[in-house]
């Protein structure tokens, strides 16, 4: 049966093993917390919602809300915590790299410069917000919630994105600069490009 518990079942797993959460709650403590990390969407939440609760590894109860649907609130049971701790000792599976950008980054000779220092300079926006993002967690809410067990390893994460953000920054600041030569360079030779293309054909 854990050879069939996917890491993204397991993610939720560790969630409800912190407190009972319904399935908006795990998607919304997922984007707070493990979501520079581990990203879930409402379509594979309830799915593996009732993986888990088939598999008695998590039990649900209906919550009354005034004005509001029922919701089910699900909390991890003995069986769960079990299943848990047992993914927790088996060793992580190898990443699988996938980024968009630096693929057509790589390719970028085929297209002009201020095309890649575009989706660059975005990618400098976004990262400097989730930097900040998680710079605020660690400073507030695991500070705040720092006499919990789970509050080192929570700091770990957040400081793991911390410092994963900071080098994509000083990687993005070289890279931009290295592209705004070379925007410079295509803009003063406007011709040297169809050159090269017409060389091609």
């Amino acid at each position: 049966m854990a050879r069939r518990i996917s890491s993204s079942t397991q993610a939720l797993l560790g969630l409800l093993s912190i407190e009972p959460m319904s399935g908006y709650d795990l998607r919304q403590n997922i984007r707070a917390s493990v979501g520079h990390i581990w990203s879930e969407s409402y379509g594979q939440i309830y799915p593996n919602l009732k993986k888990l609760a088939a598999a008695g590894f998590v039990s649900a109860k209906e919550e009354k809300q005034q004005g509001k649907p029922r919701r089910h609130i699900y909390s991890i049971t003995q069986k769960g915590r079990e299943q848990l701790t047992a993914w927790l000792g088996r060793p992580p599976q190898p990443e699988v790299p996938r980024n968009e950008m630096l693929l057509k980054l790589f390719f970028g000779s085929q297209v002009p410069a201020a095309i890649l220092i575009a989706y660059v300079e975005r990618m400098v926006v976004e990262h400097r917000a989730l930097l900040e993002k998680l710079t605020r967690i660690e400073r507030e809410e695991i500070a705040e919630q720092r006499h919990r067990p789970e509050a080192p390893f929570w700091r770990m994460t957040a400081r793991y994105g911390q410092f994963e953000m900071k080098a994509h920054l000083r990687w993005a600041e070289e890279t931009l600069a290295t592209l705004r030569q070379l925007d410079k360079q295509q803009k003063k030779h406007p011709a040297s490009k169809k050159e090269k293309l017409d060389a091609r054909q």
